[in-house]
């Protein structure tokens, strides 16, 4: 016969692990490669890989599906090691990014087509008025991320830049803020709906 709190206890057991396995299966797990620096700036490749990670893994579940992301963090330089161990990690997706550009307000700048503009609202448009007022230090920042099916074929890929009175870092840092809530919405569109209970 089994003890009394012991019968107390097992029926509440059950269920975390039942609640547990429930969270497990809708959670999409995503590899974050370290982010590549094609910019004349000096910015941490892991300390940007490690931003998305957080902010990945600060996204809400999806309110119809319940589904939640979650950022694993990768260590693999290349496209194909990065794949390879995404898949150890049991990731469904894998995400890259690449700092392609990353000035101040005084370097000359021509606009990338088709980039997402996250803040056009700087100074930078207002750079050719005299009677515009100069808040320094002001960074340009574009990132561009590619987002993949582990194993598989591109899901889909953007450049996003931001203009931001701030330093380089926290610039940086507002894109990958941006590009985590892309990822997030691309990754809930292309998984499959979990089944019904």
């Amino acid at each position: 016969m089994l003890p009394k709190f012991i019968k107390f206890s097992l029926p509440f057991l059950f269920l975390v692990v039942l609640t547990t396995l429930s969270a497990q299966e809708n959670t999409i797990r995503i590899g974050v490669a370290i982010m590549q620096n094609e910019a004349a700036r000096s910015v941490s490749g892991t300390i940007e890989r490690d931003r998305l990670v957080q902010d990945l893994n600060r996204m809400k579940p999806d309110k119809k599906t319940h589904q939640q992301v979650q950022g694993v963090p990768l260590d693999a330089l290349s496209t194909s090691e990065a794949d390879h161990e995404a898949a150890s990690k049991q990731c469904a997706y894998v995400v890259f990014t690449t700092l392609t550009e990353l000035r101040s307000a005084d370097d000359p700048y021509q606009r990338t087509p088709n980039t997402i503009e996250t803040n056009p609202n700087s100074q930078w448009s207002t750079q050719n008025n005299p009677r515009a007022q100069r808040m320094d230090p002001e960074y340009r920042v574009t990132v561009e991320y590619k987002l993949y099916h582990t194993g598989g074929a591109e899901i889909a890929s953007s450049p996003y830049s931001t203009q931001a009175a701030t330093n380089e870092i926290d610039a940086v840092s507002q894109v990958m803020d941006r590009i985590a809530s892309r990822v997030a919405d691309e990754v809930k569109k292309s998984a499959p709906a979990p089944p019904k209970e």
